[in-house]
């Protein structure tokens, strides 16, 4: 692997722990994230708080990384996300790439392109609803 594929694999391992402060190494000074709705954070504040969030509401979410591939300070990454919303009682999957730029060996900014997966036939003793509302 080259040095973005191997932070492309060290920030997928450092979600699918929910090590905040290991995902947060991956970045740069200054990182971007667009999320799969256009939404923007900006800043390692506004980053943090994103994951905090996430894994926050979502305590058993994970990437299952498919695909990666990077070179000259561009990538890409293909993953099946999955997660509860206890709240919701909700299971979100969904299936998509993140694009990445990466500056100074770190990542700069991750655009997420992730769309819902259709809901699964529900058992009928399921006590898990599935839904592809995030």
């Amino acid at each position: 692997m080259n040095p973005e594929e191997e932070l492309i694999q060290r920030y997928f391992d450092a979600f699918n722990r929910h090590d905040l402060e290991g995902v947060m190494a991956c970045f740069h000074n200054d990182p971007v994230i667009v999320d799969a709705s256009g939404v923007r954070f900006e800043g390692r504040a506004e980053v943090q708080r994103h994951y905090e969030t996430g894994f926050a509401s979502m305590p058993d979410c994970r990437c299952d990384l498919q695909m990666m591939t990077g070179n000259s300070g561009h990538g890409v990454a293909e993953s099946i996300f999955h997660g509860t919303r206890p709240r919701f009682n909700r299971v979100i999957e969904a299936i998509g790439a993140e694009v990445i730029e990466f500056a100074g060996g770190k990542i700069k900014e991750i655009r997420d392109y992730h769309r819902p997966l259709p809901a699964k036939a529900d058992s009928p003793d399921s006590p898990v609803r599935r839904t592809s509302h995030a």
